[in-house]
């Protein structure tokens, strides 16, 4: 079944290439009168088709000459949007030492005009997940199976058949926390329901700690990776989420946060509500709309407005990337897919790519996808993909 951003993608397309079937026109006619918030929401992906987003939707050839056009647009746009780029540019590391020598010292062996077979190093994420119990005892959750766990507190976990866990706490004056670990690895995803009635989803390569069952006065998690939460309204306990030195306070609200080790920065992004940013002793509050950057390190904290779209719609499975530095592209990539990027030249990290990329598509169509957009090629070297130029 296609998730309700996959839809208004179809949409999109069809309607602006005027090819919209007449049940595909009913189906989006009936959307746009369930509630404004439908029409708000189709008219964003409008705006993003016509700035050059169409590029990353349309499964054909784009003339490099329209991209080129689409290209000078953005660069003149506001500071604010480059500036917003540049802690991504920074931050991002992705290649293994030994490997970067091995093919500095063979880039001229790369043959770009080969046809390679890239499915054969990267699978598409699945639903999968260790979950790592107060004993220390580890349970791999079976994709697509229910289970049902239960800890020592008497706490059910509940593990269903769409690959989302829930919590159900039994009642007890015990108020000594048990805590649990959900361990994604790259290549997969996960989502489960807190005891308080938090719904948490789990990005690739992510680490999460928490309580089976929250105290009465306070709720903390803590986050390796990217995750995305609607937290449960509690005056009386607020949700705290440690990421590194930083941590996020809400009461109840929407937001991202990207947190992975291997980068050296925290975005956290609002959807609604509000979020205080506590990083080293300097505090910020957030609101919808905005962003929060933190080099990990350092006490500031920078403030930026943003797409929201951009850094949540991977939660409906769609991966979205306006005017952002190939670098950073390739390492989401990567997590998503389980691969390893190289680049040949520092420049090739740099080059900015528009597009959007649905979770049925494969990573062939990914990188063919960026090919056509970006005018890079790519090639696979040992267990590495590398991009050049032929």
């Amino acid at each position: 079944m296609e998730s309700k951003e996959e839809n208004i993608i179809s949409w999109v397309r069809d309607y602006s290439r005027g090819e919209l079937s007449e049940n595909s026109k009913k189906e989006l006619e009936s959307f746009l009168n369930e509630s404004s918030e439908n029409k708000a929401l189709f008219n964003h992906y409008r705006r993003l088709y016509a700035n050059g987003r169409s590029v990353g939707f349309l499964n054909q050839l784009n003339e490099k000459k329209a991209w080129k056009q689409i290209q000078s647009r953005l660069s003149k746009s506001k500071i604010r949007k480059l500036h917003l780029l540049l802690p991504y540019a920074a931050a991002v590391a992705i290649i293994a030492i030994v490997s970067t020598i091995l093919i500095k010292e063979h880039s001229s062996e790369i043959d770009f005009s080969k046809d390679y077979n890239f499915e054969q190093l990267a699978q598409q994420g699945d639903i999968c997940a260790t979950i790592t119990l107060a004993d220390g005892s580890r349970i791999k959750l079976e994709e697509k199976e229910t289970q049902l766990i239960s800890e020592k507190d008497g706490t059910q976990i509940t593990k269903d058949s769409l690959n989302n866990i829930i919590y159900t706490p039994k009642a007890t004056s015990n108020e000594k926390l048990l805590f649990n670990a959900i361990d994604v690895p790259r290549g997969g995803e996960f989502s489960l329901t807190l005891s308080d009635g938090t719904k948490v989803w789990l990005n690739a390569d992510t680490k999460f700690r928490y309580p089976v069952k929250f105290s009465s006065s306070k709720r903390e998690v803590y986050l390796t990776g990217e995750a995305y939460f609607e937290v449960a309204h509690n005056k009386q306990a607020p949700f705290v989420v440690h990421s590194h030195d930083a941590k996020v306070k809400v009461l109840g609200t929407s937001f991202n946060v990207s947190a992975y080790e291997d980068q050296e920065f925290i975005a956290t992004t609002l959807v609604d509500g509000a979020v205080q940013i506590n990083n080293l002793g300097n505090k910020k509050l957030l609101k919808p709309g905005y962003q929060s950057i933190i080099i990990r390190g350092r006490d500031e904290i920078e403030i930026q407005e943003v797409d929201t779209h951009l850094y949540t719609a991977w939660v409906n499975g769609v991966y979205e990337f306006e005017n952002m530095e190939l670098e950073y592209i390739m390492t989401q990539l990567g997590r998503w897919y389980d691969v390893k990027f190289f680049f040949t030249e520092e420049s090739f990290k740099h080059i900015k790519f528009t597009g959007a990329f649905e979770k049925e598509n494969s990573f062939e169509y990914a990188l063919n996808l960026i090919e056509r957009v970006a005018d890079v090629d790519f090639a696979i070297k040992g267990k590495l993909v590398v991009v050049g130029r032929e």
